[in-house]
C-alpha cells in the first residue's frame, strides 16, 4: 500500500463509534520533548475521546511511522482483519471489549481521529496477538523480583521490535475515573502493555505469553489498559484474570503503598495467581501448575526466546551473594547478552529483530518508578533514566 493510500484509508465504524470526537482540543496537556536520558513526555487530562485524541495528536507520527516500517506485519494484519473469520473475530472482540470497558473504546477511536488514521489500522494493532493466533508475532521480556527485609524490587525489560526504537513514549493520564497513571507506550498500541504506575500505587509489567490459538474474550491489551485504573492490587488482579479472555498473559502487579507483589499467569479458561517471597524472575512463558500445561501455548517460541532468557537469568543468579544484592547486581544480569539474540538485554541481528527499548526499576519501598532509556547494558551505566513519582 502506498502512503497516498494509507493516509486516505477508510473504514466503516461500528455504530457506538459514528460521533466524531470534536473536543480533543479542549484536553488539558503538557509535552515534554525526549532527551538522551529520557522518551517523549506527554501529560493529558480530559474524557477518554481527549485523551485519544490527544495521544494521536501527538504521536501519530511515530503509529505512522510504525506502520511504514513494519509494512508487511501490519498489511497481515489488515489482510487477516478483513477475511470473513478476521471480520467476525474482531466484530465479537469489540462487542465484548464495548460491554466490559466501553471507556477503553472510546480512547482508541480518540486515537485513530487525533492520528489521522483509520479506526481499523489501529483496532487491528489493539489486536494483533488475537489476528496473529495462527501466525507469529513474537515479543519478549525479562524480569527480576526481590525482597528481603531492607528492600522490595521489580526490574523488568521491555523488548519489542527493533522499528519501535527511538518511537516510544511515556504518558501521564488523567482520566474522568480520578486514578491517574504513568505508562511507557508503544505507538498504536493501547497503553498498559508497558511497565506502569497509577497514582494509588499500583504498578504492573508484563510478560507476552505465545499461543496458537485465540478466543473469543476480552483482548489481552484491553485487559492491561483497565489495570492501569485499578484502585487497588486486588481491583488489578481480578480485572487480570477476568474471564471471557482472548490470549495468555503474564501480569506482574504491585502496590506501593502496602508493598505486596502479584505474579499473574492467565490464559482463557484459568489463571493462577502468586505472592513470591525473596527472589523471583519471570520471561515469557508459564510456569505455574494452574497454566503451564495450557496446551495452546507456544512450544517454538517458548523453547527459544523465553527458556534462552530464563537460562541466563538463572546463570547468572548463581553468582550472585543475595544477602549482599544491590539494585546494580539485578540491573546487571538484565544487561546481559548470554545466549544472544535471545539474551535478557536483546540487540538485533540477522531476521532476528528484538530489542530491548527500555528497562523499568520499581522500588516499592521507596513508591518510585525509574524507567531506563534503551538498551540497559549501555542506559545502566551511562544513568540515561528517569524517575516519575506521584
Amino acid at each position: 500500500m502506498d502512503r497516498r493510500s494509507f493516509l486516505k484509508a477508510s473504514v466503516v465504524v461500528p455504530f457506538y463509534f459514528s460521533k466524531i470526537v470534536k473536543a480533543g482540543e479542549s484536553a488539558q496537556t503538557k509535552f515534554i520533548k525526549s532527551t538522551q536520558k529520557s522518551f517523549d513526555y506527554l501529560e493529558v487530562r480530559g474524557s477518554y475521546e481527549q485523551i485519544g485524541f490527544q495521544i494521536g495528536k501527538y504521536f501519530g507520527k511515530n503509529m505512522k511511522e510504525i506502520i511504514q516500517q513494519r509494512s508487511e506485519w501490519h498489511s497481515q494484519l489488515i489482510n487477516i482483519l478483513n477475511t470473513k473469520k478476521g471480520r467476525l473475530v474482531s466484530k465479537e472482540l469489540l462487542r465484548i471489549t464495548q460491554k466490559h470497558f466501553p471507556h477503553i473504546l472510546q480512547e482508541v477511536k480518540g486515537t485513530a481521529d487525533g492520528a489521522g488514521i483509520s479506526f481499523d489500522y489501529i483496532w487491528a494493532m489493539a489486536i494483533k496477538s488475537e489476528l496473529l493466533g495462527l501466525e507469529n508475532d513474537p515479543d519478549g521480556c525479562s524480569s527480576i523480583f526481590f525482597r528481603d527485609k531492607n528492600n522490595i524490587w521489580l526490574f523488568h525489560n521491555e523488548d519489542g521490535h527493533s522499528a519501535y526504537k527511538n518511537l516510544m513514549f511515556a504518558l501521564k493520564v488523567i482520566p474522568p475515573s480520578g486514578v491517574s497513571f504513568i505508562s511507557l507506550v508503544y505507538p498504536g498500541i493501547i497503553p498498559g502493555n508497558g511497565p506502569s504506575l497509577n497514582n494509588r500505587g499500583i504498578i504492573q509489567a508484563t510478560n507476552y505469553i505465545g499461543s496458537s490459538k485465540s478466543e473469543i474474550g476480552i483482548p489481552r491489551y484491553v485487559i492491561g489498559r483497565a489495570i492501569l485504573e485499578a484502585k487497588s492490587a486486588q481491583e488489578a488482579i481480578d480485572i487480570a484474570t477476568m474471564q471471557p479472555r482472548s490470549y495468555p498473559y503474564h501480569h506482574h502487579i504491585g502496590n506501593m503503598n502496602d508493598q505486596t507483589y502479584f505474579s499473574v499467569e492467565t490464559t482463557p479458561g484459568l489463571s493462577q495467581v502468586k505472592e513470591p517471597e525473596g527472589l523471583y524472575f519471570h520471561t515469557n512463558h508459564l510456569l505455574f501448575e494452574q497454566t503451564k500445561n495450557y496446551k495452546y501455548e507456544d512450544e517454538d517460541y517458548k523453547n527459544t526466546s523465553s527458556i534462552s532468557r530464563y537460562k541466563a537469568i538463572k546463570d547468572e543468579l548463581k553468582d550472585l551473594d543475595i544477602s549482599r544484592a544491590k539494585a546494580e547486581d539485578f540491573l546487571k544480569i538484565l544487561s546481559s547478552h548470554q545466549n544472544a539474540p535471545y539474551s535478557p538485554c536483546r540487540h538485533p541481528k540477522d531476521e532476528v529483530q528484538g530489542l530491548t527499548l527500555g528497562t523499568a526499576f520499581f522500588d516499592l519501598k521507596k513508591g518510585c518508578f525509574r524507567l531506563y532509556k534503551g538498551n540497559p547494558c549501555q542506559a545502566v551505566k551511562n544513568n540515561l533514566y528517569f524517575d516519575f513519582k506521584f
